[in-house]
C-alpha cells in the first residue's frame, strides 16, 4: 500500500515542477540554466521537464483551473525571487481531495 504522500512525491511534485519549468521557459523566456537555478535542480532535469520526459502527470494539473491559477502565482513569485514555502502544500492538499486525483489510489 502506498500512502497519498508517496504518490504526491512520485507523481504530483514532478508534474508541478514540470509545469513551472514550462511556464518559466515559455512565458518568461528563461533559459534552462536560469530555470535550474530558480528550482534548485539540474539543467538536465529542466530539459526533461520541458520535453515531458519527466512530470508526465501534468494532465492532472491541467484539468484543474484552481491548480493552474496557483501554479501561475507560484511561477510569478519565483520570477520575483519570492518565497513559495507552503504554496506547493496547498496544491497537494487540493489535489488529494479532487476527483482528478482519485485514480491514483
Amino acid at each position: 500500500m502506498k500512502f497519498p504522500c508517496e504518490e504526491i512525491a512520485n507523481k504530483i511534485i514532478p508534474a508541478i515542477r514540470a509545469e513551472i519549468a514550462v511556464r518559466l521557459a515559455k512565458d518568461y523566456g528563461m533559459k534552462q540554466v536560469e530555470i535550474s537555478k530558480i528550482l534548485g535542480i539540474t539543467q538536465g532535469a529542466v530539459s526533461h521537464y520541458i520535453t515531458s520526459f519527466r512530470g508526465k502527470e501534468r494532465e492532472v494539473i491541467e484539468k484543474n483551473p484552481d491548480i493552474k491559477k496557483k501554479i501561475d502565482e507560484i511561477t510569478k513569485l519565483l520570477v520575483n525571487g519570492r518565497d513559495i514555502e507552503g504554496k506547493i502544500c496547498e496544491i497537494c492538499r487540493e489535489l488529494r481531495f479532487s476527483s482528478n486525483f482519485k485514480h491514483f489510489f
